[in-house]
């Protein structure tokens, strides 16, 4: 059963983006997230994450820091890694793992099926590393 054995231990600041400022978090301690779909997945200490990347018009509903949280850091790890040509999955297998993590987060099925079509629809692509 997907799991997350280590709490999210994080430190939240604001950064400059394009001339805007945005709220963003940075992990404390190594994150860890055992998946049934992907395996254990360990995400470094100092890794930094912009939570859900949400449209702002959408926030009420689906805010960037939201309960799922945990699950958009697991997203966001494999996109940076995506888009560095080292992830070991690819851009739709990790939408799959964002949905199972919301699932372990306790958001519920409406939501969680419309944040995942969000991101197989609008959110980046990458493939995964070639060994």
């Amino acid at each position: 059963m997907s799991k997350f054995p280590s709490r999210l231990d994080k430190t939240a600041f604001r950064t400059l983006v394009n001339g805007l400022f945005q709220d963003a978090i940075r992990l404390n301690r190594d994150f860890f997230y055992d998946s049934d779909l992907i395996g254990h997945v360990k995400i470094a200490a100092g890794f930094t994450s912009d939570g859900a990347s949400v449209p702002r018009i959408l926030w009420r509903i689906f805010p960037p820091f939201g309960k799922y949280l945990e699950a958009a850091v697991v997203h966001d790890h494999f996109c940076v890694l995506g888009h560095a040509g080292e992830s070991p999955i690819n851009s739709v297998t990790a939408a799959k793992a964002f949905r199972e993590a919301m699932a372990v987060c306790g958001v519920g099925m409406v939501k969680r099926w419309a944040m995942y079509l969000a991101v197989r629809i609008g959110g980046p692509r990458f493939k995964c590393k070639k060994v």
